[in-house]
């Protein structure tokens, strides 16, 4: 999966490095450098910021692994929304033992910053970056405390919507440690999840669709395609995630 990181709470005139990862939070010799389409700093006044990313090769905690990241600049105080798209790929479960069924893979993912000065005012449950599938907090992400709940609400073309949800703590497998909470929203789009332990949450929403295409590959380090084959898809996989840390009480 992709995900964002970044220091949550800093000072206006701070500088801080947003980071951009792809793979399993808690394997870390399973993380790369995703491929971005783009990223950018959305600031309190709305306006949108590109980011150039450079690739980095060793992180403390982490170790040897690739990784993107860029400078930011909080001038203004306020909400921030550090933002990150990935170009399209195609994925196969059958690729790693899962059913048979090539689908389109559409990822999105976000950390909410907050740069205290005069007359910093949080953003009152916005913190929309403008993503066709948006997690958005009904509360400040920053200021959640350990044993806490959050309450979330999912849309998809800024229209609420019913998707499938999980949320994991940092060094869980999100994808078989039965702490991982997962569900499916109300109609309307929400959900709330329970956060038991202080330290980075990964929350994540997706929608699948019935949506046939083809995507020419432009990348041979996939040992199940080469550069230029024609990837002949059914479905399309939107996924989102929300990055947040949590506060022991």
């Amino acid at each position: 999966m992709l995900w964002a990181e970044a220091k949550d709470k800093a000072s206006v005139g701070d500088r801080l490095k947003g980071y951009a990862f792809f793979g399993h939070p808690s394997k870390s010799t399973s993380i790369f450098a995703p491929r971005i389409e783009s990223a950018f700093l959305l600031t309190p006044a709305g306006e949108r910021l590109g980011l150039d990313l450079k690739k980095g090769e060793w992180l403390p905690g982490y170790g040897n692994m690739e990784y993107l990241f860029s400078d930011m600049m909080l001038y203004w105080p306020g909400d921030y929304v550090f933002g990150l798209v990935r170009s399209p790929g195609v994925y196969d479960l059958s690729w790693h033992g899962g059913k048979s069924g090539l689908f389109l893979s559409r990822s999105f993912a976000k950390v909410i910053i907050h740069a205290e000065g005069q007359n910093a005012q949080e953003s009152q449950g916005a913190w929309d970056a403008g993503f066709p599938l948006e997690i958005l907090p009904e509360s400040a992400p920053y200021s959640v405390k350990a044993m806490e709940s959050l309450k979330l609400k999912v849309k998809y073309l800024n229209q609420p919507v019913k998707a499938s949800y999980y949320a994991s703590y940092w060094a869980w497998d999100e994808s078989g440690d039965p702490r991982v909470q997962r569900g499916t929203t109300e109609e309307d789009g929400s959900f709330s999840v329970d956060l038991s332990r202080g330290g980075m949450w990964i929350i994540d929403a997706s929608l699948t669709q019935e949506e046939s295409g083809t995507l020419i590959a432009d990348s041979s380090k996939s040992k199940h395609y080469k550069a230029g084959d024609v990837l002949e898809y059914k479905t399309v996989q939107v996924k989102t995630e929300l990055t947040i840390w949590v506060r022991e009480k």
